[in-house]
């Protein structure tokens, strides 16, 4: 298959980055220090829910299609 490398389309980890910042940032008052923010990194990464998980896995042939299909340019995902 041609596509163009490291697309984010069809790297799921993009995704999980961006839950976990979410995550994070619900936190008020933001984090007082490194130490802190590495504590909640850790809990909120153990937080994301499994399903969140297997559904970036099972979307990841739609990925592959639609990436194609759109000749490695913007998807949904």
């Amino acid at each position: 298959m041609l596509w163009p490398a490291n697309s984010p389309d069809l790297n799921p980890i993009e995704h999980t980055w961006d839950e976990l910042c979410c995550r994070v940032q619900q936190h008020h008052p933001p984090p007082a220090n490194l130490g802190q923010l590495l504590q909640w990194l850790q809990q909120e990464w153990n937080g994301v829910p499994r399903a969140f998980t297997c559904n970036l896995i099972h979307s990841m042939l739609q990925r592959c299609v639609e990436c194609l299909a759109h000749n490695g340019g913007h998807t949904r995902y």
